[in-house]
């Protein structure tokens, strides 16, 4: 077993035990829904973020705004770009520093989320 493989199954179980979705299985939930993250920012304070990447409420990326386009990609494998539906602006969080994930029921997707489970 290569060591990616390995990682990434120690963070699959990571992700059983705090009860949270996969990193994966979060962002498939935000490209679908809107969700609440919990987690801790870099400075110890505790954040709950009202957030998305679902095409129809984020907007939409534009080569003329180099903003956008810089928060659209990921600036590294830790960090999750996300829409925040609150603050109308791009935010982000480290996955590592998840603590719950909920999906906003007032925006929920009943098709889509049938078939995912979100470690609940």
């Amino acid at each position: 077993m290569d060591s990616q493989t390995k990682s990434s199954q120690v963070a699959d179980a990571v992700a059983v035990l705090k009860g949270i979705p996969t990193k994966q299985d979060l962002k498939q939930l935000l490209e679908h829904n809107v969700v609440t993250v919990d987690f801790l920012k870099l400075n110890g304070d505790r954040r709950v973020m009202t957030c998305t990447l679902r095409s129809d409420i984020k907007p939409p990326a534009t080569k003329s705004d180099p903003i956008t386009q810089a928060a659209v990609r990921e600036t590294a494998e830790a960090v999750v770009s996300v829409w925040d539906v609150n603050a109308q602006g791009w935010r982000s969080f480290r996955y590592d520093r998840v603590s719950a994930v909920n999906i906003v029921d007032e925006y929920e997707q009943h098709w889509y989320n049938n078939s995912v489970d979100i470690g609940e």
